[in-house]
């Protein structure tokens, strides 16, 4: 797990300090090396979080042959069965790293090599023969990645920072910043910020570096990749257990100590269920980390669990409100997790796990966007029965006719249906309601959705109305938010996540699975909770909640409003060109008379506590004697 920058100019006449303030500015992400590449107009620059091989054959950028050079960051986790099948066609190895497997498996298999790794990833490769750089990102983009396509550069790296400590100027885009939320701007791999977009899941970028022009494709396509389902109920649950248990285990290799979190709820449970469950491996720890905050509903549940299990927890306590402590921090804290939605809990974890010398953490995300964990996923399946009802009255009504039809639904209680329901995957990007747009901009929000929805939504009128919004779900926003959030949570302090959910072979299968079988008896994943009984406690089986990790909350207390007031004072906020400061000041001032003003300016408030959090991070990264004005003004025309 490490940190990839990249820069590729029209001019050959480059500054090194802008790669190395890049590095600077990601250093949390790969503490224990850097590295830097220049060739003709190009630059790429690393930070390496030493997981595989600790030794100094891991250094990034890496070549084999002094022609292709790559820097990674994430894992490929079946890279040992790789590298012997490469090995048995003839390559040779200097390295144990997964890198110098992923490059070997390019040279051998090209784009098609993809497609045999199982991990999380995102890498960069220069050919320097052919003059060009593929970047490659991972199936459901469980590692981050974004892009600026300037006229005359193209910048790259694994954090939004990262392009911005570039020595290139970017202002906020109103409408990406200002309309709606940071799960809304992902289902369009749009970034706060003109210019910087995120590389999208399961593509290749292929930049040629000397006209600079891009070509994108399409190397994953999930709906392409769906699994036949045998109907027996048995068979599914059995099959689950077999694929979890085997993504649990391939994530376990590793050079370093392995951690693990419990919250109580199903889904962690599960995983540490089965990390108990699995042969005694040295470098994993099976004491788990659980959060402790007030109305935790799962806390019971899991310190019984792991006395259950005979293991001690060790326990972070957390507060839920924004205190004087973490406003005073927030901008550090909201350009550390490069979000305006203030879920902070995650930090505290991952920063405990690091203190107590861990760099890899087994965790429990993705359940829910493949097995219909949400709530949001409950109508449409409803819907997807209520229309096979109407179906049945349709064909009565067609045979024998109407009176019959109406005895039918008497005898057996049927509720009266007249109508369908008709469901147009073309609304999942059209139904956020121009009414979340911030007063306090001039925004007008006008996005296409990308080139890969409008593919995949043709196959997708094939698939049932429950599948059609995990999918989408999974594929176009929700599911990119969590993994971005949990990520750079985690990567500030330098700890690399695993989730054996997201294994592409659980996941495919899990998300084929009918709907019916998701949602039973009154349960949220029915089928995950029925497979694993017998692994877990009776006190967990019996939680129907669904809790997940809750933002922290604003009170608007006298503090708060101090806080505000002093910001929407400061010239830098009043003069933004974002924004009518004036405006926002004067209106500040009857803010408990109205609710839509409040929530209004605080939007504001994040986004402007963010970008100064970002000046903070890069100040520290370049030379004091440097204009901060001149190379890095956000803040101002």
């Amino acid at each position: 797990m490490c940190g990839i920058n990249g820069i590729i100019s029209n001019n050959q006449s480059l500054d090194l300090s802008e790669i190395n303030q890049m590095n600077c500015m990601i250093k949390h992400r790969g503490p224990d090396g850097e590295g830097i590449l220049k060739h003709k107009n190009i630059l790429l620059g690393h930070v390496r979080l030493s997981i595989q091989d600790l030794s100094s054959k891991g250094h990034q950028p890496m070549s084999r042959d002094n022609k292709k050079w790559i820097i990674f960051n994430g894992e490929i986790y079946n890279f040992k069965q790789i590298r012997e099948e490469l090995k048995n066609n003839g390559h040779k190895f200097f390295s144990k790293t997964d890198t110098e497997v992923i490059l070997a498996a390019y040279e051998e298999w090209g784009f098609k090599c993809f497609e045999k790794f199982n991990g999380m990833w995102v890498f960069a490769i220069l050919d320097k023969e052919k003059d060009e750089i593929l970047i490659c990102r991972d199936r459901y983009g469980i590692k981050p990645c974004y892009i600026a396509k300037l006229k005359n550069k193209i910048i790259f790296s694994s954090e939004i920072k990262g392009i911005i400590a570039s020595n290139e100027n970017f202002i906020i885009d109103n409408n990406a910043a200002f309309y709606s939320n940071d799960i809304i701007r992902e289902k369009y791999f749009k970034t706060i910020f003109k210019d910087i977009e995120i590389i999208e899941p399961g593509h290749t970028y292929l930049i040629n570096t000397n006209n600079l022009e891009v070509k994108k494709s399409r190397w994953w396509q999930g709906l392409n990749k769906i699994p036949s389902i045998n109907p027996n109920k048995k068979n599914i649950q059995n099959n689950l257990i077999e694929k979890l248990t085997e993504a649990t285990k391939i994530r376990l290799v590793s050079d370093v100590k392995i951690a693990t979190s419990l919250s109580g709820g199903v889904d962690s449970s599960i995983i540490f269920s089965i990390l108990n469950k699995l042969e005694k491996n040295n470098l994993l720890d099976l004491n788990p980390f659980i959060l402790n905050y007030s109305n935790n509903k799962t806390f019971k549940a899991a310190l019984n669990f792991t006395e259950h299990l005979s293991k001690k927890p060790t326990i972070i306590n957390t507060e839920d409100t924004l205190d004087s402590n973490t406003l005073n921090e927030l901008d550090e804290t909201l350009s550390t997790l490069e979000t305006t939605s203030i879920y902070f809990k995650q930090l505290v974890l991952y920063r405990t796990q690091k203190e107590k010398g861990f760099k890899v953490s087994i965790d429990g995300h993705g359940a829910d966007e493949s097995l219909g964990g949400y709530a949001r996923f409950f109508p449409y399946l409803s819907m997807q029965f209520i229309n096979s009802l109407a179906d049945s009255y349709g064909a009565i009504f067609n045979t024998k006719g109407n009176k019959v039809l109406e005895k039918k639904i008497k005898e057996h209680g049927l509720p009266n249906l007249k109508n369908k329901f008709i469901l147009n995957p073309s609304n999942f990007f059209l139904k956020e309601s121009k009414d979340n747009i911030n007063r306090y901009s001039s925004s007008s929000p006008s996005f296409d959705p990308p080139d890969s929805f409008l593919e995949d939504k043709e196959i997708l009128k094939d698939f049932d109305y429950q599948f059609q919004i995990q999918y989408l779900d999974a594929t176009y926003g929700n599911l990119q938010w969590l993994l971005n959030k949990w990520d750079k949570a985690s990567m500030s302090s330098s700890v690399e996540i695993r989730s054996p959910f997201l294994d592409w072979n659980f996941f495919q299968y899990a998300l084929s699975i009918p709907g019916y079988l998701k949602v039973e008896n009154g349960e949220n994943k029915s089928i995950l909770r029925q497979a694993f009984k017998n692994y877990l406690t009776k006190e967990i089986l019996d939680l129907k909640i669904k809790q997940g990790l809750p933002r922290q909350k604003e009170k608007f207390d006298q503090y708060m409003y101090d806080f505000i007031t002093n910001i929407t004072n400061q010239n830098d906020f009043l003069n933004h060109i974002s924004w009518d400061g004036k405006r926002i000041s004067n209106d500040f001032k009857n803010i408990e008379k109205r609710e839509d003003v409040k929530r209004n300016v605080w939007e504001v408030i994040l986004i402007y506590l963010q970008q100064k959090g970002y000046i903070k991070k890069r100040k520290h990264c370049i030379d004091s004697k440097n204009s901060i004005v001149e190379k890095f003004n956000l803040l101002e025309h």
